[in-house]
């Protein structure tokens, strides 16, 4: 009988969605520092699915980029996915 390591499988196919707590936490911070609404729109500038409402496409791209980067401290990359993040986002200008 062949025994099957079901977190080690479940690791290689995680859905969309399936949210670490480091990731949840540091988006839960963006979330409230940057005041991000729980609309619809910025899964296209994080290019996650796009049927993820904000919050969750924020869980989503934070998500993908902690499994990007196995060695982090959390307020280093915090700080780092805070700096991404004004990267992505169209900046408005105000003309005076």
């Amino acid at each position: 009988m062949k025994i099957i390591n079901y977190e080690e499988l479940f690791g290689e196919f995680k859905p969309d969605g399936a949210i670490s707590e480091d990731a949840n936490d540091i988006a839960n911070m963006l979330i409230c520092e940057l005041c991000i609404q729980s609309g619809t729109g910025l899964a296209r500038f994080l290019k996650v699915k796009s049927c993820f409402n904000n919050h969750m496409a924020m869980r989503v791209w934070v998500q993908k980029r902690l499994d990007a980067n196995s060695d982090y401290l959390l307020d280093e990359m915090c700080r780092q996915l805070e700096c991404e993040l004004y990267g992505l986002l169209p900046q408005t200008s105000y003309g005076y």
